[in-house]
């Protein structure tokens, strides 16, 4: 039986506004965030537009590029040589990308898109204000998290801000009261104070100029696209020569590259190269199809324990590189299928103005900082880039999702 077009429409306004919640949760509680999630998909189906909804999606190329890609994931568990309960684990860690097509069918008004924006903006804005005193005082309020970080981990609390960050570049373009200008810029100094000065996480160091620069690109035109890395260039050297805590974690990472052969101990950076180095070496073996979806943690534990003894036999389930990882289990064929969803992606985001590029720049930052994580795949980092495109590259449609009952 289909719901009344007022309650209808009420279940998927409730539909949003838990994405939002969501959204503001992944970083900080996992427990909240998948909360939310099943409750968005509760509500979804009580609207009794699920199956319109998901036509909606299907018309939009990201959407056909999620099915393309997430169809081959599928085939690639008929040949890994894995059970099907990991088969399965492998699939679930990519329902992130199911997000997405679900809720391109649900934000296809404009007002909705602006709400989750400036939610998001004001909820990161009182986190990073949270974040500032708690690292002035030297207080640790999570074990094993370091002075400031409040939210999941380091990484994750800078991902954060990043996404944050990115949405105010694009909030002070807008026409605002002066209030609210002022508002936007003191947000922007409190998330590049949090991301440069109180996380220790070298991915967000990596993906705030690369974001930046798409963004500022995108705004003012990519024919300034030279004073734009320039200008960005100055800010990050600057951050670099005032940031004694990004000057740690580089001296750090250097010092852990530089001598990882030789070192006793396990490293962050080390044990990253060493899973780089015998990904690469198994691609070479099954470069155009792959091990299979599930695959990798059975075939790269058992080749780094044949080949080396200590540390460096290490097993793994992730390489800390979201593409390795997919052309391991899935192939070229895979990998390529994935860019393709990126690419796609980006070109609806910058197509799908004023909101849009915030979600594209924001993918533009996942994909560095991939290079070093698996992002896509991980909860909050993972959950939150969902959410943020899902929502935001949704083509915004002036009509109701209503329809009137049989």
């Amino acid at each position: 039986m289909l719901a009344s077009p007022l309650t209808s429409e009420t279940s998927l306004n409730i539909c949003r506004c838990l994405t939002i919640a969501a959204a503001i949760a992944a970083p900080v509680s996992t427990a909240v965030a998948s909360i939310a999630s099943v409750a968005l998909l509760i509500f979804w189906l009580l609207s009794g537009q699920a199956v319109q909804t998901l036509k909606l999606s299907w018309q939009q190329p990201v959407g056909k590029m999620i099915v393309l890609f997430f169809a081959w994931l599928i085939i690639g568990t008929l040949y890994a040589e894995t059970d099907w309960h990991s088969k399965l684990e492998t699939l679930s860690s990519w329902k992130k990308l199911l997000y997405v097509f679900l809720l391109l069918g649900v934000f296809q008004q404009s007002q909705w898109q602006k709400r989750f924006v400036y939610s998001y903006f004001v909820a990161m804005v009182v986190a990073g204000m949270i974040a500032m005193p708690l690292w002035a005082l030297d207080l640790i309020v999570r074990d094993g998290r370091e002075a400031g970080i409040f939210m999941t981990n380091h990484a994750t609390q800078s991902t954060a801000f990043v996404a944050a960050l990115l949405c105010a570049i694009f909030l002070v373009q807008e026409p605002l009261t002066p209030r609210w200008k002022c508002a936007v810029w003191a947000g922007i100094a409190i998330f590049l104070f949090n991301i440069f000065f109180i996380s220790t996480g070298r991915s967000g160091y990596l993906a705030v100029p690369i974001a930046a620069v798409f963004a500022l690109g995108s705004i003012y035109g990519y024919s300034k696209l030279p004073q734009i890395i320039g200008i960005a260039a100055i800010v990050l050297v600057a951050f670099g020569l005032s940031s004694n805590t990004l000057q740690d974690r580089f001296r750090l990472a250097w010092d852990e590259q530089s001598s990882y052969q030789s070192s006793q101990d396990l490293t962050s950076v080390g044990i990253r190269v060493v899973f780089y180095k015998n990904t690469v070496e198994l691609i070479e073996k099954a470069p155009w199809f792959g091990y299979g979806t599930s695959s990798f943690k059975p075939t790269y534990s058992n080749y780094a324990l044949a080949k080396s003894q200590g540390w460096q036999g290490t097993s793994t389930s992730d390489p800390h590189n979201q593409y390795l990882f997919i052309w391991l289990e899935n192939g070229l064929v895979g990998l390529l299928l994935f860019f393709a969803y990126i690419v796609v992606a980006l070109r609806q985001g910058m197509n799908n103005k004023p909101y849009g590029p915030i979600a594209a720049s924001f993918l533009v930052a996942i994909c560095a900082s991939s290079l070093f994580n698996s992002h896509f795949k991980t909860f909050a980092e993972g959950y939150l880039l969902a959410f943020f495109l899902g929502a935001l590259l949704s083509h915004p449609a002036d009509s109701t999702l209503r329809q009137a009952n049989a």
